[in-house]
């Protein structure tokens, strides 16, 4: 992953550093976007100093909401630079079992909900109307709350900021882009759960295939 960080930037460097000494033409737009997550589900178990079952915490799935964003489109005969700044919403479903509670085991659902503020950077090769590229995604947290606050020994420590990485195929009609790209996430579905101050989460990481239709002024 580190590789693909380093390789990234890098790209995005040498590509505005060519679009600096070429005569590059700069364009301002608006792009809305569709996200389709890949991630299963799966289940976590919680244990007491006895290997008594304290709880078990289901991730069920994820939920993206069109995202919508302004970008910029830096381009010569060769190579293009595309920077967005976009809003995206993330609701992931949970549930959980208390089984401190004997008379009562019907699952929980728990619903998370985190706005980002995301800046996916594209650094490619152009093609007539194609183009292909490749960056990083970083996205911040906007807002989120935190659904597992009335289970006993859990924490939620959340990083501002999270990574990601992005291929991407295009095609540029005119004023009119059609964007069709892989994004994988560095971070962990769950990774900010924490049980008794240690690290336990859903390490398992999202992957979004984002397609993309955008409007050049």
């Amino acid at each position: 992953m580190k590789l693909i960080k380093i390789f990234s930037v890098t790209a995005v460097l040498l590509s505005l550093s060519l679009l600096h000494k070429l005569n590059a033409q700069v364009y301002f737009g608006i792009k809305g976007s569709y996200s389709i997550p890949f991630i299963r589900s799966s289940e976590l178990k919680y244990d007491d100093f006895q290997d008594f079952i304290l709880y078990k915490i289901r991730f069920i799935e994820q939920d993206v909401s069109p995202t919508i964003s302004l970008f910029t489109y830096y381009r010569n005969e060769l190579i293009y630079l595309q920077a967005e700044v976009a809003y995206r919403r993330v609701r992931s479903k949970f549930s959980s079992i208390d089984y401190l509670n004997f008379n009562d085991l019907t699952p929980v659902i728990h619903d998370k909900e985190t706005n980002y503020v995301v800046i996916p950077l594209t650094a490619g090769i152009r093609f007539k109307n194609f183009k292909f590229g490749a960056g990083p995604v970083i996205s911040i947290v906007a807002k989120e709350n935190n659904v597992f606050e009335g289970l006993d020994f859990f924490e939620e420590r959340r990083s501002t900021a999270e990574y990601g990485f992005s291929f991407t195929l295009g095609m540029a009609l005119y004023r009119l882009h059609i964007d069709l790209s892989y994004e994988y996430q560095f971070n962990g579905v769950g990774d900010y759960l924490y049980f008794r101050e240690n690290n336990q989460g859903f390490q398992q990481q999202t992957q979004f295939l984002n397609i993309g239709l955008g409007f050049l002024f």
